[in-house]
């Protein structure tokens, strides 16, 4: 009933906001010398100042309050036209003819392309205007996108501790390991843009403790046609190979908009784990040894029926074949540097197969002529992946003799089905009083996770295991309902609040142990934007918000898999989720941007070595066992020192302290790192391209473990020619080989970790784009957004 209420009470205010007084709208059209006058600036001054631009054809609409204003239209910052008038209704100026001083046809001015930008709720960098991208993947795109930590496992926004990511608005439904797979097989070609949202507005899901990710693909524009295919060749320790293609069409009232890649990717992990127990040294070294086949593919179809109303449907495909050897050698010693008391041999190998559709519906319809508009989006999700496992281990003297009794083998034939159904409305009503954004939301979600374990038997033989075999069932749904407002009270202020209410309902059960746990939850959770703008290129802002994260399906499933005698992983169906309070103060003047924010996370889940230091068993399993603050400070500095020459800057400090459950102390630590792209122009056709970028990471400390400084640094030459259709790329990744060394304590026991990733590569790279090259892009939301990256 209390669900009901509250719920009844948001649907009122989401009513109450659409009745609100209407501004007025100005439009007209631009002529410069009896040409449309396309990308003008346009101006309507009056209190405060309204900007817009023309299209192509050199229209332009304007949405005002009554009263009077004066319109002028610039070009380059030139005055070519201004006038007054009084406004109180809507109201069509038509055709602006003026004389323009500079002739188009006599001289190509070429304006200088965005590669990032600051807007009031997110950090924009511009993928296609980069030249790191070039023949690379989204990975790629998001390595040298500031502000974005990329390792060989996760995703992260630099100061914070974890993110969502979408695509086109649009959630992945991927575990981490998954989803690094899914961004290697989607071509940074077909990308605009990625946007770093640190503080959500209202209309996003709550789910992600610090942000969201967004990457941006290209759309086609109006009356138009184009297509590209392409390929590239990695070489490492291992060979990867990429090919992709687009297709996009729009003509009259139909858009049409399609891609696909295939490859094989390759990768070589070694890395060594050893532990300081206080009457042994266990050294572990182990590699992984993978190979994945894949095939991306979407098609999109945009239908508008009438001038008010549009509808469209989106299907992605994505299948993989991931095949992987993980052999591990374990040496016992009595401390370190000493005797060698026994060795523990492990082979694994492992199939994994996915398959995931996502299926689209969506209808945009505009209420009137002054931007009041509803969406409604419908979105299912079909997630398949069947594992088979096998593994052998066995011990060994020091003088490398088999002991007697020591071996086991086994198989884990695991299937994992994920279903996601969801529904959702968003209402965008721009009054007199504010602009508002208001909406809801419903999912339903559906785990089904199946293993069946066997061992060997002292016939050699594979027989059942019902101890580790089980079937467990989860189910999740959740309503929500949101509201914002955004108020421009003159030109220098700028607020934007908004609430937004979940209901979550879970039920979990395992099949062998009978057991079955249920939890129901409502949360409130607000955001807050202010925002003062002093000059146009110097402003301060404050953001707040509370944001959720639940636990991925992958942690809920109880599934226990054995590493080796000592070792094995288990999910835990009592995860709760965890939640994060965020304020952030941002400061920009010119290119300069400066970001100080606090965030506060309780109840986080992770995956804890449970190490037992008198039975030497090291168990992975997941728990809620994180209390963390973390205090974090960003500057990102843009120059151009010459007009063939854009450098990116970004330095990242924080300071953090955690309770760990599993530790007897408080972990306090900080961390730095500092970042720079150099885009180099190198002759007058714009066809020659360099970009270097470096990473350096000063050493960190989070939560119970410590990483020692490493770098990284890129380069990337891009040649264009055939009236720039055809693209030659050759890039190197991590060029002189930056390992990560990192030590983590628990229960007094010390752990090194030495990774060394398969990343020093050079990639040669050719794409050939034909038809119309002129491409937009536009951004929806759609209706998954956390269910995808819980997967």
């Amino acid at each position: 009933m209390k669900t009901s209420a509250h719920f009844l009470v948001w649907i009122s205010i989401l009513f109450t906001a659409s009745l609100f007084a209407q501004t007025h709208e100005v439009k007209g059209i631009a002529q410069a010398n009896g040409e449309p006058a396309a990308f003008y600036d346009v101006l309507l001054i009056a209190k405060d100042t309204i900007k817009g631009k023309t299209a192509e054809n050199g229209s332009f609409a304007l949405k005002a309050q009554a009263g009077n204003y004066r319109l002028e239209v610039l070009y380059f910052d030139e005055l070519v036209h201004k006038q007054e008038f009084a406004l109180k209704n809507d109201i069509d100026l038509g055709v602006l003819a003026f004389e323009s001083k500079t002739r188009l046809d006599e001289v190509v001015i070429e304006a200088p392309k965005k590669l990032m930008e600051r807007k009031a709720d997110r950090f924009v960098y511009h993928v296609a205007n980069a030249t790191s991208s070039a023949g690379g993947t989204a990975i790629d795109a998001l390595r040298t996108t500031p502000g974005v930590t990329v390792t060989q496992e996760s995703i992260s926004i630099s100061g914070k501790n974890s993110v969502m990511v979408l695509i086109d608005d649009k959630p992945t439904y991927m575990e981490q390991a998954e989803l690094m797979n899914y961004l290697e097989s989607i071509s940074a070609s077909n990308l605009s843009k990625i946007e770093v949202i640190t503080t959500p507005p209202a209309k996003y899901q709550a789910e992600g403790n610090s942000g969201i990710i967004n990457i941006v693909t290209k759309k086609v524009k109006k009356d138009s046609w184009n297509g590209l295919f392409g390929g590239a060749y990695q070489r490492g320790h291992r060979n990867t190979q990429q090919y992709n293609t687009a297709f996009n069409l729009q003509k009259n009232k139909l858009t049409l908009r399609s891609s696909a890649s295939t490859g094989i990717r390759r990768s070589l992990i070694n890395w060594d784990n050893d532990i300081y127990y206080s009457d042994a040294f266990w050294q572990n070294e182990s590699s992984s040894d993978g190979k994945n086949r894949y095939f991306n593919g979407q098609l999109a179809l945009d239908y508008q029926l009438t001038k008010k109303w549009t509808i469209g449907t989106k299907v992605s495909a994505y299948t993989s074949k991931f095949t992987d050897a993980q052999p591990q050698l374990t040496t016992l010693f009595d401390q370190k540097g000493g005797t060698i008391q026994q060795f523990m041999k492990n082979n694994a190998t492992s199939n994994d197969k996915t398959y995931q559709q996502i299926y689209n519906l969506y209808s945009e319809y505009k209420l009137d002529t002054l931007g009041k508009k509803m969406m409604v989006d419908v979105d299912f999700v079909n997630y398949h992946t069947p594992t088979f496992n096998r593994y052998a281990y066995a011990n060994y003297n020091p003088a490398n003799e088999l002991i007697a009794n020591s071996q086991h083998a086994g198989i884990n034939d695991v299937d994992i089905r994920i279903q996601n159904l969801s529904a959702k409305v968003d209402f965008e009503l721009p009054t007199k009083i504010a602009d508002f954004t208001a909406g809801a939301r419903f999912s339903n979600s559906k785990s089904d996770n199946l293993i069946n374990a066997f061992k060997q038997d002292e016939n050699g033989e594979m027989v059942y295991d019902t101890n580790l075999s089980n079937y467990f069932e989860y189910t999740e749904k959740n309503e929500a309902l949101y509201i914002s407002g955004n108020k421009k009270f003159n030109d220098k202020w700028n607020i934007q609040a908004g609430l937004r209410l979940e209901a979550t309902q879970t039920d979990g059960y395992s099949r062998e142990a009978n057991n079955r746990h249920k939890n129901d939850y409502l949360k409130l959770f607000p955001t807050l934007y202010v925002l003062h703008q002093f000059t146009e290129d110097k402003s301060l802002g404050f953001n707040y918000s509370r944001r959720i994260r639940r636990p991925s399906y992958e942690s809920l499933n109880p599934f226990r898999t054995i590493n080796n005698e000592f070792s094995y992983n288990e999910g835990n169906p009592f995860l709760r989720p965890s939640f994060t309070h965020n304020f952030e103060v941002t400061f920009t003047y010119k290119t300069f941007d400066s970001r100080l924010s606090f965030s506060s996370m309780r109840d986080g889940v992770n995956q804890a070595s449970i190490l037992n230091p008198d039975t030497k068993q090291n168990n992975y399993i997941w728990m809620n066992y994180v209390n963390e603050d973390m205090l974090s400070f960003t500057q990102s500095y843009t120059a151009k020192p010459t007009p063939w020459w854009t450098s990116v800057n970004n330095l990242s400090l924080s300071y953090s302290e955690s309770d760990i459950a599993v530790s007897d102390r408080r972990n306090k630590g900080a961390s730095s790192s500092f970042f720079t792209t150099n885009d180099f122009t190198l002759n007058k056709n714009k066809t020659f391209f360099l970009s270097i970028s470096y990473f350096q990471n000063f050493g960190e400390t989070f939560q119970n473990s410590s990483l020692k400084p490493y770098a990284k640094f890129y380069a990337t030459v891009k040649y264009q020619m055939l009236d720039k259709k055809l693209e030659l790329g050759i890039s190197g990744t991590d060029i002189f080989n930056g390992r990560e060394y990192s030590k983590q304590n628990m229960y007094g026991v010390t752990q090194e970790f030495k990774n060394v990733w398969d990343t020093q590569r050079i990639r040669f790279s050719l794409t050939y784009r034909f038809g119309n090259r002129n491409l937009k892009t536009s951004e929806r939301q759609s209706g998954n957004s956390e269910e995808l990256n819980r997967l």
